[in-house]
C-alpha cells in the first residue's frame, strides 16, 4: 500500500513540473516570435524610407541631367493615380460635412458650412442632445386633464372619480 501512494504522489509532481516546462517554452517561442516580428517591421520600415531616398536621388539625377520631360511625365502619371484616391477622400469628407451639419439646428448650418470638419464634430458633440419625447409605454393614449369647474356642486361619486382632476387642477394655481 505505501508504495502505491508513493507512485501516485510521485505522478502528480511530475504532471506539474512538465506544465511548467510548457509554458516556459510557450513563453519562450512568443518572445521569439515577438523578436523576428520586430525585425521583420524594422526591415521594412528601412526599405520604405530606403526606397523613397533612392526615388528622391532618381529625382535628382533626372534634374541635374536637365530631361525635365521624363521628370514630368513621371510625376504626371503619379499624379493621375492620386487623383481618384482625392476623389473619394472629398466625397467622403463632404458627405461626413453633411451628416454633421444635420445634426446642428437650422439657423446655425449656414455659418459652419465652410468650416474644417474637426470644428463641426466638436460643435455638434457640445450641442445638447435633442431626444424626442416618447411615452415610456407604447400604445397608451393620454388623456388630457379634465378641467373640473364646479366640484362643489359635484355629488360624492362624481368626486370621487375626478378626485385627481381636481387636485392636480389646484397643485397647476
Amino acid at each position: 500500500m505505501s508504495e502505491e501512494n508513493q507512485v501516485s504522489n510521485e505522478a502528480v509532481v511530475d504532471s506539474g513540473t512538465e506544465n511548467v516546462v510548457q509554458e516556459v517554452a510557450q513563453n519562450e517561442h512568443i518572445a521569439e516570435s515577438k523578436k523576428y516580428r520586430k525585425r521583420a517591421q524594422d526591415a521594412e520600415s528601412k526599405l520604405a524610407e530606403l526606397t523613397k531616398t533612392l526615388e528622391s536621388q532618381k529625382n535628382q539625377k533626372l534634374k541635374e541631367k536637365e530631361e525635365y520631360k521624363t521628370l514630368a511625365e513621371k510625376l504626371e502619371a503619379e499624379n493621375t493615380s492620386l487623383n481618384s484616391y482625392k476623389e473619394k477622400y472629398d466625397g467622403l469628407v463632404e458627405q461626413r460635412r453633411n451628416v454633421l451639419l444635420e445634426k446642428l439646428p437650422e439657423d446655425k448650418r449656414e455659418t459652419f458650412k465652410n468650416k474644417d470638419l474637426d470644428v463641426l464634430e466638436f460643435m455638434v458633440s457640445e450641442m445638447p442632445s435633442q431626444s424626442i419625447s416618447e411615452p415610456q409605454v407604447r400604445g397608451t393614449v393620454k388623456t388630457p386633464a379634465k378641467e373640473v369647474t364646479d366640484w362643489a356642486t359635484m355629488s360624492a361619486e362624481d368626486k370621487k372619480k375626478n378626485w385627481k382632476d381636481i387636485v392636480n387642477q389646484y397643485i397647476k394655481k
